[in-house]
């Protein structure tokens, strides 16, 4: 079967298969790829269909994928809908009990839908979005400002531990989990956590062979007003230079810290796509530094 066909659904380009040897991995050794979709992909149906069918395909292919998702924007909408304000400190959202109730029904309906489409493109999908099925453990985070101020960011959760036996046994049966970003602590609080976070989190515990951030960049810029000055690849020496020389900047800033922390964990290949991109998914697996930004532990 070509890379083309999963479950009769016919992709719109012609893939025979992807190569035997795909971001440094074999396709043929089960491998673990965490994949973070963005809550910009999650709103466009369009986008949105073509990154199932992407994943289905890996699927196909032998690589066990594991699936987070953020839905940041889904989240202002409905804060929008009932005349609350969106407050944001550092990129992450101020959440208070009201801004809790919706961010967990919107993930939790997010969740739903992703299950669904895989399910219904015959994909083993699983929803990890409860109490009984959530594998982090959290607690309050502790923020500061740039001025060394503490800053009260309501129930924003910092992932302490991850509680993911279940998580494991379900994926090495062949299942795909699919995660939402909340999480609980020792009593049953719930938290809003950073998605991004969410992710290097699962794929740092599953010491997963690589993890592919979905996004609405082409990968990192030099200069965030040009798409062309996309750096293909990037070592954590290089990653760092970046940093101090302030190439690496706003959003991406927090992203590309904690991915560095990941690579120091053990997770061998993290890569940072557009989804709006045609085949995103399918191009960026084959060819992360041609298609996005690839960091590597290796030069």
């Amino acid at each position: 079967m070509t890379l083309a066909t999963f479950k009769g659904t016919i992709l719109q380009e012609n893939y025979d298969a992807l190569p035997n040897s795909t971001f440094g991995l074999s396709t043929d050794g089960d491998p673990v790829v965490v994949v973070k979709f963005g809550g910009n992909a999650i709103m466009n149906p369009k986008v949105l269909d073509q990154l199932v069918d992407d994943t289905c395909s890996l699927i196909n292919q032998g690589v066990r994928v594991v699936l987070v998702h953020g839905g940041g924007t889904a989240v202002n909408d409905a804060l929008t809908a009932v005349g609350k304000e969106t407050k944001k400190v550092g990129g992450l959202r101020v959440t208070d009990d009201q801004t809790l109730e919706i961010a967990v029904d919107v993930f939790s309906a997010i969740n739903e839908k992703l299950t669904d489409k895989f399910l219904a493109k015959g994909a083993q999908a699983l929803s990890f979005c409860s109490k009984a099925f959530n594998p982090f453990v959290s607690k309050k985070m502790e923020y500061q400002d740039a001025h060394g101020n503490d800053v009260d960011l309501g129930w924003v959760g910092e992932i302490v531990e991850m509680d993911a036996t279940k998580l494991d046994r379900w994926l090495w049966a062949g299942w795909m989990p699919v995660i939402s970003p909340f999480g609980k602590d020792e009593n049953g609080q719930l938290y809003n956590l950073n998605a991004d976070h969410a992710a290097l989190a699962v794929a740092t515990y599953l010491n997963a062979d690589a993890l592919i951030f979905l996004t609405d960049v082409p990968g990192v810029l030099r200069d965030v007003q040009d798409p062309t000055s996309r750096i293909a690849h990037l070592t954590p020496a290089q990653a760092q230079l970046c940093l101090e020389e302030g190439t690496i900047s706003g959003g991406m800033l927090p992203k590309i810290k904690s991915c560095l922390q990941c690579l120091d964990r053990g997770v061998e290949t993290i890569a940072i796509l557009n989804s709006f991109s045609p085949h995103a998914l399918l191009k960026g697996f084959s060819a992360p530094d041609r298609y996005g930004t690839v960091l590597t532990r290796a030069s």
